[in-house]
């Protein structure tokens, strides 16, 4: 058992990527990760909200083949995974490995990742890391008062600028707000320190046996909590606003005008307001980078590193300062909500190597099965990387399905990525297609237009193809691609 490789897979939640990947060499984790192994530069989310995407990084198939397609269970969707059913770490137990999770959970409301057979350190639902007893032992360890965040940009609570907030106690704020804040704290404060040091204790106990890791962060979600010496860090770089912040979003479905509506009525930013939400956004992932990399510097101060693959990406991403000018992400399968990091580090991995194929999260578990030499397993509607580690530039899919169901209001859809082009399919016909290498930023909807009828009509096969192909029965987005 001691010869089978080890894998930490780090899933940051919420991550800033977009259109910025170029940012990458200012994150400490992704830029380390990108020289020693491989960077997928086309990865893509395979549901942009948290517990749908979470849940198919553990079973592998689309969030139509688990049910869970919201958060909480809203919209007749499964509230929780059944831990009866087939998840990742299930036959990796069975090779004899140890299972941990660390971190955010998210994918059940009443037990935590321990309820399913993980060891480490988890919390039902989403969780709060502040408010647990094992926090609070961590800031005696670590000789550190309860820190505090202070308020810089309210969100939604609507607190006034220099609030000074317990994190100790501040569950509600932490939980829905999309503010920023100045973390009044030694950096190590983080929960991102706090879960990689749990992380590392754990590591201390596994000796010889092969063991399996999830380390999952609650940031950088926001709000944005930014300790010094990473307050201020990005905002020196002199970062613009994305161009497609000032876009009326025009040709673009009547949801994505409500939901920027809602975030000009609710936050009421002039532009250097957004501005600084992006920098702080990105701030708030340079010092998540920075915690997690403490737990890559243990694995090699222990002697694991050789026999490890590390796995890092993000659930989804954060559509903070841009279309219009919104936060978070609401129900929109714009890239900035759509595009993760993905990086591999391990054993056959041909170091500081990208690969351009069209990639998702969910190809990860089938990624984790192949080189764990796990062969019996149900079908998966990812694909296994593995391939890719000796033939960077071979053979794969040609086009790529992800799916949403909405947030907080129903909105069902799908898209399917090919080539340079993306396809945005709404149950009531509202199509979206964009040349993503002319129009990186979404701001020329081509559906609409009679010289690229064609392009349309050949998206619209592929993503019925691989509907059909997966299982995915939407009636009413087949509907709408349907032949002529």
């Amino acid at each position: 058992m001691a010869n089978q490789p080890n894998i930490v897979w780090i899933v940051a939640d919420h991550l800033a990527y977009g259109n910025r990947p170029t940012l990458a060499t200012a994150f400490k984790l992704q830029s380390r990760l990108a020289r020693e192994g491989m960077c997928f530069s086309r990865a893509h989310t395979v549901l942009p909200v948290c517990s749908p995407a979470r849940a198919s990084m553990l079973t592998g198939v689309y969030p139509h083949a688990h049910g869970l397609t919201e958060n909480d269970g809203r919209f007749g969707g499964r509230a929780s995974i059944n831990e009866a059913e087939w998840l990742l770490h299930q036959p990796l137990r069975q090779r004899g490995y140890r299972c941990a999770w660390f971190g955010k959970w998210h994918l059940d409301n009443n037990r935590s990742a321990h309820d399913y057979g993980f060891e480490g350190f988890s919390l039902p639902g989403y969780g709060y890391p502040y408010g647990t007893a094992e926090y609070r032992d961590y800031l005696r360890q670590i000789c550190c008062s309860p820190p505090v965040a202070e308020v810089e940009l309210p969100g939604e609570s609507g607190l006034q600028k220099g609030t000074r907030i317990n994190l100790t106690e501040a569950y509600k704020w932490f939980d829905y707000e999309s503010g920023t804040a100045l973390l009044d704290g030694p950096a190590k404060s983080h929960e991102t320190f706090f879960l990689s040091h749990l992380a590392t204790d754990w590591l201390n106990t596994v000796g010889d046996e092969p063991f399996f890791m999830r380390v999952d962060p609650w940031g950088p979600h926001p709000p944005y909590l930014v300790s010094r010496p990473f307050f201020g860090s990005v905002e020196a770089m002199g970062i613009d606003l994305g161009p497609n912040f000032d876009f009326e979003l025009h040709q673009r479905p009547p949801h994505h005008r409500a939901y920027r509506d809602y975030w000009r009525k609710t936050l009421n930013f002039d532009a250097s307001e957004w501005n600084l939400m992006a920098v702080r956004s990105l701030e708030h992932v340079a010092q998540v980078e920075a915690g997690l990399s403490n737990l890559l510097d243990a694995l090699d101060h222990m002697g694991f590193a050789e026999n490890t693959f590390v796995i890092f990406c993000a659930d989804h991403g954060d559509a903070v300062a841009s279309n219009g000018g919104i936060a978070n992400k609401g129900g929109l399968m714009v890239e900035e909500t759509m595009r993760i990091p993905l990086l591999l580090r391990g054993p056959g991995i041909p170091a500081g190597t990208t690969v351009g194929h069209l990639v998702s999260n969910m190809d990860i578990v089938p990624t984790v099965l192949e080189v764990s030499e796990i062969l019996t397993h149900p079908e998966m509607h990812g694909q296994s990387l593995v391939p890719l580690f000796d033939n960077p530039n071979g053979a794969w899919r040609t086009g790529l399905m992800a799916q949403h169901y909405g947030l907080h209001e129903p909105v069902l859809q799908r898209a399917y990525y090919e080539k340079d082009w993306k396809l945005v399919v709404q149950e009531d016909g509202f199509l979206e297609l964009y040349n993503l290498d002319n129009d990186p930023h979404e701001m020329h909807n081509l559906a609409f237009l009679n010289e690229f009828a064609h392009e349309l009509e050949c998206m619209k096969t592929g993503l019925r193809t691989t509907m059909i192909k997966t299982g995915d029965d939407g009636t009413r987005i087949s509907n709408v691609i349907a032949p002529i």
